[in-house]
């Protein structure tokens, strides 16, 4: 505790140089970064005692850093349009392959996840993905890159590409429907992140009706707070970073990680 501490003082001094250079935000103005579903629906940020993983840790460091910062949920869309028109100082967790043109990204992710393909749990055993040939023949439901935002994938481009050769990709616009899609029976498989595929499954009542196939994933990738480009300057970034990476030492980012992960995250990510 006394090393975070003494690090705390340390990042107030890089922020407060950083603040009479002028620019973009810097501490003496709050920052205001927004949230989409990414994380999964725990992410209940007016909820204080469990607003959310990525909320929780975010909020500690900028604690630390004298750096004031509020937070919202938005719709994916609607989130990304404000970060894009320059209405926001950030996204609250993305990932490198989206908003890249208006976005920076610290060198620290925030966290690291795992996407999979979900199926019935009726079909466990009966369908499985031990290599791309398990997928033909079925369809797949995956949600479309954020039009104006990023056109790549969450998944691996071996298998995007191998999904639109077979004609057996069914897009759509968000993993919601995806997961709807699949418990309806409309589609065969799901692709979506594991934390956030989880926590979807509870909220929207298909507990024991989807499950992953563990097995093997479609991707791992890291998940990062990114910072709009017209906004933020590059040395407050720099400085999150570090701070972020120093946090993640210490026993009150371990509590936070087990409160939300008690039985260890897709990747067992912490650093």
């Amino acid at each position: 505790m006394a090393r975070w501490a003494g690090f705390r003082r340390l990042l107030c001094g890089i922020v407060a140089v950083a603040g009479t250079l002028g620019g973009p935000a810097s501490a003496a103005k709050r920052l205001q970064l927004v949230n989409d579903d990414f994380l999964g629906s725990f992410e209940g940020i007016a909820d204080d005692k469990a607003p959310g993983f990525g909320v929780e840790v975010v909020r500690q460091v900028f604690a630390g850093m004298g750096q004031d910062a509020s937070f919202e949920f938005f719709p994916a869309r609607r989130a990304w349009m404000m970060v894009v028109r320059g209405e926001r100082d950030g996204m609250l967790a993305t990932l490198r392959t989206e908003g890249q043109r208006f976005c920076s990204f610290p060198d620290e992710p925030l966290m690291r996840d795992r996407w999979v393909l979900f199926v019935r749990t009726a079909d466990i055993g009966k369908l499985k993905f031990s290599s791309l040939d398990d997928l033909i023949g079925h369809t797949v439901a995956v949600r479309r890159p954020i039009p104006g935002v990023s056109e790549q994938p969450t998944m691996s481009p071996e298998l995007w590409n191998f999904l639109r050769e077979h004609k057996n990709m069914i897009p759509t616009n968000d993993t919601d429907s995806s997961l709807r899609m699949l418990a309806a029976s409309r589609v065969d498989y799901a692709v979506t992140s594991l934390v956030y595929g989880m926590s979807e499954i509870t909220k929207l009542r298909l507990s024991g009706k989807i499950e992953p196939i563990l097995s093997r994933g479609v991707a791992e990738q890291n998940v990062y707070v990114c910072f709009t480009k017209a906004r933020v300057s590059r040395a407050l970034i720099d400085a999150f970073s570090i701070a972020l990476k120093q946090f993640k030492q210490t026993e009150k980012f371990h509590a936070i990680y087990r409160k939300y992960f008690p039985n260890g995250a897709p990747s067992d990510f912490p650093q």
